[in-house]
């Protein structure tokens, strides 16, 4: 079986323009593929814990010394009402596009989000990444697994200390807490311009969300929904060392 898996690996990155991959062990992330020194962004083929192989989205250049897999990607006017990016939890199989990852309508199964995630250490949300030369880190969400598993996590209106976060270039670093909702057959994971009491929020008035959801209303000033064919992402990632995170951080505090 295992023989089967490695041949059928092989046929999908030839048949993908995939480059090809330099060791014998089967990439379960984005990260092995860093490892390997490849750093060029695309589709690459992962194996899941089971040892199923499927097409990816590998992000490996734009965050110096991380990799991230897309999980999630939506062009946000167009589809903000569809259950997939409203309603259906991160907790809850939804897939629509699975296994053939692109930016306008594409979530994976549940199944192959816990795969990437038990090899991940953090998780993002980034805006019309598309139509980027690279990240600028404006509306951009990151946070680290250990403190918020959007995996597992359900709940009301809760405070989180994130990684790090900028709204319109109102930004906060590592430790900063600020509101997520993820409520069953509501609101899929997302945080929105409501003054919680935590440390981090937007102020708008009338009330609009960020990174999901969007049933409150959508900003013309927030990049994930400024233009009708906006887009937004979810993705899954770690570094390649602890310093990395640290370098990253203090450069985009100007520490």
């Amino acid at each position: 079986m295992k023989s089967f898996h490695f041949l059928l690996l092989l046929a999908l990155v030839k048949a993908s323009a995939i480059p090809e991959i330099t060791s014998p062990i089967l990439p379960k992330s984005c990260l092995d593929y860093l490892h390997q020194g490849l750093t060029q962004n695309g589709f690459y083929v992962l194996v899941d814990n089971q040892g199923h192989p499927f097409m990816t989205y590998c992000d490996l250049s734009y965050e110096p010394g991380s990799a991230w897999t897309l999980v999630m990607s939506w062009q946000t006017a167009k589809f903000r009402d569809m259950p997939y990016f409203k309603t259906k939890l991160f907790t809850e199989d939804a897939p629509i596009n699975a296994g053939s990852p692109n930016w306008f309508i594409y979530r994976e199964t549940l199944a192959r989000m816990k795969s990437i995630r038990s090899h991940s250490t953090h998780w993002r949300a980034t805006c019309d990444i598309n139509n980027l030369k690279g990240i600028d880190y404006e509306d951009y969400l990151r946070g680290r697994l250990g403190d918020l598993d959007i995996l597992k996590w359900e709940g009301g209106r809760t405070c989180f200390p994130i990684d790090y976060v900028n709204i319109r270039g109102k930004a906060a670093g590592s430790g900063t807490t600020m509101a997520f909702w993820q409520v069953p057959n509501k609101y899929i994971l997302h945080t929105d311009s409501t003054n919680t009491g935590c440390e981090f929020y937007y102020d708008a008035n009338p009330i609009v969300d960020f990174f999901g959801f969007y049933g409150d209303g959508l900003s013309e000033e927030f990049r994930c929904s400024a233009e009708p064919d906006s887009t937004t992402q979810w993705w899954f990632g770690s570094y390649l060392s602890e310093n990395r995170i640290f370098q990253n951080i203090s450069q985009l505090l100007g520490v």
